[in-house]
């Protein structure tokens, strides 16, 4: 499974984000440890440790 994120360089930091996930931000020193910390967030999500904002449908 691919996960698609979105991030930016913030200072000395890669900040980003799931983008199906976006009230649930991250972040990482390089692209390797912005990934994982991205991975572990969807674990925690998908085992119900985090939970998510329900969106609401567009009209």
């Amino acid at each position: 499974m691919e996960l698609k994120y979105t991030y930016t360089k913030e200072k000395k930091y890669l900040v980003g984000y799931l983008d199906d996930y976006p009230e649930h931000p991250t972040q990482g020193i390089d692209v390797k440890e912005l990934e994982a910390n991205l991975t572990g967030i969807y674990t925690l999500i998908q085992d119900g440790f985090l939970t998510i904002a329900r969106r609401e449908p567009c009209v």
